[in-house]
Parts: C-alpha cells; structure tokens; sequence
C-alpha cells in the first residue's frame, strides 16, 4: 500500500544490524515535505545507517521505507530519482575543471545540450562558485570542495536532499551560505534531511530535528518541543527593570514559591530558575509589576542541543 504523499519520508520499524551489532533499532519517523529536517547524534548514533538506506545503499534487516510515497524496495527507481544524496567527505575528480566536474554528472542525470549548460551554471551561482568554474577542483579548499559536491546533489532538481555533514570542513562564510541554499531549496518546495556535529547551526536551520542515539530515535519534532522534552533543566528567565530595583526587590523573589537562585546582577538586571508553568510565571510578573518593580523586558534562557546530548551522555556513563 502507498504512503500519503504529504510525507517526503516515511520509515516504519526500521532496523540495520551489522552482525551482532544493532545500529539502528525500531526507527519510525514520518518527515513532512518541504522541511528542513535534521538527524543530531554523536558519532556512531546511527545517523549514516539510516541516510544509507534511505538511499538504497544498504540493504535493512528489517522495516519499511517509502520516499515520496514510493515503496524503495518496489518502487526503487521511483524513489531514487527523487533523492540527491551527499555523503560526507564525498569524492571528486581532482583532474576535473569545476563547471566540468558538474557537466559529466548533468550528462549523468539526462540532462543534454543548452538545458545542461543552463543547469551548471545556475547549481555554480547557487553555491557561489561561478567565479572558480574554469578552476581545477583540486585547487578548491576543502569549504569550497564541499559546496561543489552540493551542486552537483542538486542538478537533478531532487525533491529530497540527503545530506551527510555537509558543513564538515566549511568556514563561517561557508556555512551562512549553506544555511540560505537548503533554506532557499525547502521554500521551494524541496524537503532536506541533514546530519551535523555543529550543532547550533543546526538549531538555527532546521525547522524539525531527531535525536538519535545509540541507534533508536529518542524524540522527534520541533526544535523547540525536542528541547522542551528532552531536557531536564529548568528554565533560567531573565528581568529587565525599567528603573532601578528597590532595596528589598531581591528578598521579595526569594519568598515567592516556586523560584529559585535569585541572582541580583545589577540594580536593572535579574535572573532565577523558576519551576512553575507559564500561567504562575505570568502571574508572578503581574504580581511584581504591580509591586512596583517595572519589568520593561522577559528573556529565558534556551537550552541548547549540546546540553541536551551532553546529558544523555552523562546518562550513559553513570550506567
């Protein structure tokens, strides 16, 4: 039976062993097309596994996968045209010019004449290399190698972008132009899967997020529900006073229930860990502004992915 077409990937009950070793148990995920959806897990997570057989080039011990709708085992070439894939540390042609680099895979994809030239030269500005086509690619460094092999992901117009570590090896001007393509290619409608060890960046691109580890996938979602789920620190809000803080403003935080570690770091700025919902934190504002303490600004304080995966590394060595 075909999977509703609402979804760019759908991965029911999948399992990749390699011999006795499990690297990925039990996945299932629906990702929605157009997203960005990114993979975030420590090396060894089973992240390339599944990037693998989602592109056909591992064959799963068990489960189901469908791409588009189509069934990639009974469907395969369905479901293969659809993707372009971009495994990390992907090799070119280092006695190859760039625009040539990219015209023997347009020859590759079907592409001919003044359509493939076309294509080229619009995956070259996309990455912002046309000004190294007549380049060899082994002059590239190894940002630019990497932005090279992205155009050549994207000469088929794929409606899927697999993407292993495409950041590896990127500078920061590297990696901002990354961000604007796959932002740029999901507008249009393209869906993007991507795993990377950067993993602010990836916060900042995503619009949904899997944490994987030790093969099976702990949460799935938004990056804000994936970070409210998953950990287990409370949060930090920070107080802006409009004037400065009256002299008992510390002690009346301190005797309200539910906060915590009142720091007082200027007569303008406060913070404290508050264990309450949203509605007593609103409460307690409204209470404090009628008080007399003028709050002019509320900030809290986000956790980050790397906190997240730090715990559940701590978890794994207190085992």
């Amino acid at each position: 039976m075909e999977t509703a077409t609402q979804y760019a990937v759908c991965i029911s009950d999948l399992r990749i062993d390699y011999g006795s070793h499990v690297a990925v148990k039990d996945m299932n995920l629906d990702i929605p097309q157009g997203v960005i959806y990114g993979l975030v897990g420590p090396n060894g997570a089973g992240k390339t596994s599944t990037f693998k057989a989602l592109t056909s080039l591992l064959e799963p011990t068990n489960g189901h996968i469908s791409i588009n709708g189509h069934d990639i085992v009974k469907k395969r070439r369905h479901a293969q045209t659809s993707i372009g894939y971009m495994p990390d540390l992907a090799p070119v042609a280092s006695d190859l010019r760039v625009w040539e680099f990219l015209d023997l895979f347009a020859a590759c994809h079907g592409l001919e004449g003044k359509a493939k030239k076309n294509r080229v030269n619009e995956c070259l500005a996309l990455v912002e290399l046309s000004d190294k086509r007549n380049d060899n690619c082994k002059s590239l460094s190894r940002g630019m190698m990497q932005r090279l092999v992205l155009a050549k992901t994207m000469l088929h117009r794929p409606s899927l972008l697999i993407l292993d570590e495409p950041a590896s090896g990127m500078d920061v001007r590297s990696r901002v132009s990354l961000r604007r393509i796959l932002r740029q290619v999901s507008d249009e409608g393209a869906t993007v899967m991507v795993s990377s060890h950067i993993l602010p960046e990836l916060s900042e691109m995503c619009d949904m997020i899997g944490i994987l580890h030790h093969g099976q996938l702990l949460e799935t979602g938004t990056v804000d529900e994936v970070m409210h789920r998953m950990t287990s620190l409370l949060p930090h809000i920070h107080l802006t006073l409009a004037s400065p803080a009256s002299l008992h403003w510390e002690s009346w935080l301190k005797s309200k229930p539910k906060v915590k570690d009142v720091h007082v770091h200027s007569s303008l700025s406060t913070s404290f860990v508050y264990e309450g919902d949203n509605i007593e934190l609103s409460n307690l504002l409204m209470e404090a502004m009628q008080s007399n303490h003028p709050i002019c600004r509320v900030t809290e304080q986000r956790h980050s992915l790397e906190q997240i995966l730090m715990e559940l590394e701590e978890e794994e060595y207190s085992r």
